[in-house]
């Protein structure tokens, strides 16, 4: 088993890549879970703040919950800023006592990051409206060994999946090779809503 973890600056594109490399797993056969940091802080422990204590034990909480998801057969995927090193070794030490960590580090600089700003949180961070928000007025510390690392300033989302499907090859994570895997280019939400469509219209 194993747990992928991706990590890197807000608006570096952890989720979108996490989302795909989920849809190729899922086209492969694996049977994966997707634990997205906001949604997990959302439900699980909105009392978190924001501070390098609370997100020290936000982070150490999501690597147990993929640590015991991974002890019953489920590989798990993790979007994290996970902004501190002592953070990313904890992580990895946790996960490691049953399953395999791989760090995945989405690479972009600040500035690219504050560019794309979807949420407009950089711009509010700039502002003072926003308090200890990672790159502007709180710490990212890069991490000293990523086991994969794919820059999305200079590549495009499909040269990133491809890296990070080649890099788990790599590692024995994966024993699909690029040219054997299935093309998978419906979201798993996507995939469910079309076939509800059929569904209704009696093709089920």
């Amino acid at each position: 088993m194993f747990t992928l973890w991706f990590m890197g600056r807000p608006a570096s594109g952890k989720s979108t890549l996490a989302a795909r490399i989920e849809n190729e797993l899922v086209g492969m056969g694996y049977r994966i879970e997707n634990l997205d940091g906001d949604e997990l802080r959302q439900n699980l422990h909105p009392e978190l703040g924001f501070t390098k204590d609370d997100r020290a034990l936000n982070n150490r909480r999501t690597a147990f919950i993929s640590k015991l998801l991974n002890r019953n057969g489920i590989p798990t995927i993790v979007a994290m800023i996970t902004p501190f090193r002592e953070a990313q070794q904890r992580a990895r030490e946790i996960v490691e006592e049953d399953s395999t960590f791989v760090l995945i580090y989405v690479k972009a600089h600040l500035e690219v990051c504050e560019e794309r700003d979807p949420k407009g949180m950089y711009a509010w961070a700039r502002e003072n409206k926003i308090e200890n928000f990672t790159g502007v007025n709180h710490p990212f510390q890069e991490p000293l060994d990523p086991e994969i690392v794919v820059n999305t300033a200079e590549q495009s989302p499909d040269e990133c999946v491809d890296d990070i499907i080649a890099g788990l090859v790599e590692l024995g994570v994966l024993e699909e090779t690029l040219e054997d895997r299935y093309e998978f280019s419906l979201t798993r939400s996507e995939e469910a809503e079309i076939k509800d469509r059929l569904r209704s219209r009696g093709f089920f």
